[in-house]
């Protein structure tokens, strides 16, 4: 007796997926170096692709982006050697060796992708070529070379109360704006309600973008509300008296906005990611897409 089998659904279903990964903000930024390595290598003698492409291209492409580097990395002598900033000094820029590491393994994924993967074969010039020894040794020199100059990771900014209260201001006139777009408004409405969620929740961000509706208990007093993302990870936010920034009031404004776009949030994720396309996924908001949203 033959099966019956749903072939539609199963491709609606892989479907979902592929814009469930094209919506995360990792493929975005591994969508974007791809484009911007296509082009820096079309720039090169010869025809190189990403098909054709060698370790010491990929020095060189790493080379290249230290054009756009915001580590000043001091020579023995410099007076400023040491110190954090950027000085009027003939030291040059260059990416942190943070950065480069993972745009390193961003581009082995990449590769990945396309179907160049395993071990790089100088011989046959087959493999992965952001895995070669060479791009490994690009990454211990540039750390070493900053660590030497004693060059450490710059630390986040604190934000403080009043940051939070301009934010909120900036997003409620934009939220009144006529001319943004329903996937705007959905935007806006779940920003101000996340940045108020994770400021007032002791600062965790991954813990809030996994909350799912059903998860969400309000208190009997109406003073609050629990948020958990697994029964051993419960946390409480509470109302503030300060309607600006109060994390209740802004989680409530969401859904009243999500509610009037009908938008069901009635049950999966509570803080969702959007597509490119202007869809609205079930699925959890990341913190790397949050942080993204707060510096744009």
């Amino acid at each position: 007796m033959p099966f019956d089998v749903d072939v539609n659904a199963i491709d609606d279903r892989l479907r979902q997926l592929a814009l469930f990964d094209q919506a995360t903000c990792y493929s975005k930024q591994k969508a974007s170096l791809q484009r911007e390595l296509e082009n820096f290598l079309s720039s090169l003698p010869g025809l190189i692709a990403v098909s054709t492409v060698t370790p010491r291209d990929i020095c060189r492409f790493l080379v290249y982006k230290d054009k756009n580097g915001k580590t000043q990395v001091h020579r023995n002598g410099c007076p400023h050697l040491g110190k954090r900033g950027t000085f009027d000094c003939a030291c040059p820029l260059r990416l942190s060796y943070k950065t480069v590491d993972s745009y390193i393994g961003k581009l082995r994924a990449i590769f990945h992708t396309i179907g160049r993967d395993g071990e790089w074969d100088r011989r046959l010039g087959l493999g992965n070529p952001a895995a070669d020894k060479s791009v490994k040794d690009y990454l211990r020199l540039v750390t070493a070379e900053q660590l030497q100059a004693r060059v450490t990771p710059k630390q986040a900014s604190p934000f403080f109360v009043d940051k939070l209260a301009q934010l909120s201001d900036y997003i409620d006139r934009n939220l009144q704006s006529p001319n943004i777009t329903p996937t705007q408004r959905f935007i806006l409405a779940r920003d101000q309600a996340y940045f108020k969620a994770v400021f007032s929740s002791g600062d965790r961000p991954g813990d809030m973008g996994l909350v799912k509706v059903p998860e969400i208990l309000r208190f009997p007093n109406d003073d609050g509300k629990t948020l958990r993302d697994g029964d051993n990870n419960v946390f409480e936010i509470k109302r503030n008296p300060q309607t600006k920034i109060c994390p209740v009031q802004g989680i409530e404004h969401y859904m009243a906005v999500a509610q009037q776009l009908r938008i069901d949030l009635t049950r999966g994720y509570l803080f969702r990611p959007t597509t490119p396309q202007g869809g609205i996924l079930d699925a959890p908001f990341s913190s790397t897409a949050a942080e993204a949203r707060l510096k744009g």
